[in-house]
């Protein structure tokens, strides 16, 4: 439960993809997903490093970003990387949003089967946050456009690779 004035939300976006959610999670749950958003985002992004871990469950990594990028760094936890259920958690630790009046910033990651379909799956991406107040509310959609940009280039990826995989 919220304290008076903190705001609490969630927020989704979905893609599909016609990748099987296996294949499509094998991104997910590694750390290809960090290097693809390094890449996606060059002139924000300067490097990662593993704290902790492998990119599996309770793994933690921490993300630097090019001088004069601010937040410049933050530190997020994988809490639950699952293949079987192709669901994947991240808790944001310490820095970037975590400065920006956020109390909570959860990332969760999802490959969904098509209905009827092994060989495609829908991708979602949730962000579940907890605010100070309301003046933090614009990061929120900055925080979920970024994401989706991360998706796009998941479902890119997936979908070249697994052609790739096809043809050879």
């Amino acid at each position: 439960m919220s304290k008076v004035g903190e705001i609490a939300g969630s927020v989704s976006r979905e893609i599909d993809v016609n990748v099987s959610p296996s294949e499509t999670f094998k991104v997910y749950g590694s750390l290809i997903l960090v290097q693809l958003a390094m890449d996606i985002f060059p002139e924000k992004h300067y490097e990662f490093k593993v704290v902790k871990g492998d990119g599996g469950s309770n793994s933690i990594i921490e993300v630097f970003m090019m001088p004069g990028v601010e937040p410049n760094w933050y530190r997020e936890e994988y809490v639950v990387v699952d293949y079987a259920k192709r669901i994947k958690s991240n808790k944001m630790l310490e820095g970037g949003v975590m400065t920006l009046g956020f109390l909570s910033y959860w990332t969760t990651l999802r490959a969904l089967e098509k209905k009827g379909n092994p060989n495609a799956c829908t991708i979602t991406g949730t962000i579940d946050y907890v605010v100070k107040d309301a003046s933090s509310l614009p990061v929120v959609q900055e925080c979920i456009d970024s994401l989706y940009s991360i998706m796009k280039a998941v479902a890119a990826y997936v979908t070249k690779h697994h052609r790739k995989a096809i043809t050879n």
